[in-house]
């Protein structure tokens, strides 16, 4: 017992020691995996950075930009052929982003929500939305863990079959926008 007690006397000060973010700009890096939970199951590394204005130690409303590195894909099999398939690419994201800090302690809790669209490869949305938590390293300098939900559209190849001839099949692929992804997002981030 004495033990915990002085476990808490030790880490209450630590955790609850005020770290304020200044007002103005502020900068955000963040690296991290997508595991995608819908039928599209890519290996995606994404790299993000925002920027924008801190109106105060609570809210910040910025714009970013990210690189989502996404390997090779396929799924569904008609034939010994997938029947969805997409080669692994570099999309770039380009998007709105806001973040609301809960509370003013040296480890703060945090959501944060990012929405835009693909500029490469077709296009398509992009919506993330997380929440995590923020490490003070100064007044101005944080470390974050987070943990999100992200939406995705992107182009795909379908396949598609004719009938040939002599009745011998026939199987061709062709590109198929907008197809839904939607997956678990886990970062790492430093701010500044």
């Amino acid at each position: 017992m004495k033990r915990f007690i002085f476990c808490l006397v030790v880490l209450i000060p630590i955790i609850s020691q005020g770290q304020n973010i200044q007002k103005g700009y502020h900068g955000f890096v963040d690296a991290g995996y997508c595991y995608y939970i819908s039928q599209l199951d890519p290996s995606t590394i994404e790299i993000t950075t925002s920027h924008g204005y801190q109106f105060n130690h609570y809210i910040f409303l910025g714009a970013g930009v990210g690189f989502d590195f996404t390997g090779e894909s396929k799924w569904g099999d008609v034939g010994n052929r997938p029947y969805n398939k997409r080669d692994s690419k570099v999309d770039i994201p380009v998007f709105f982003n806001a973040r609301a800090n809960i509370t003013k302690t040296k480890i703060v809790p945090f959501v944060d929500g990012k929405i835009g669209a693909y500029v490469n490869n077709e296009g398509g949305i992009f919506v993330n939305a997380s929440l995590g938590a923020r490490y003070a390293i100064a007044d101005n300098m944080g470390l974050s863990l987070s943990v999100g939900y992200e939406i995705r559209k992107v182009t795909v190849e379908q396949l598609h079959m004719t009938s040939g001839k002599n009745y011998i099949p026939e199987y061709y692929y062709t590109d198929s926008p907008n197809q839904p992804v939607d997956g678990l997002v886990f970062k790492v981030g430093f701010d500044f």
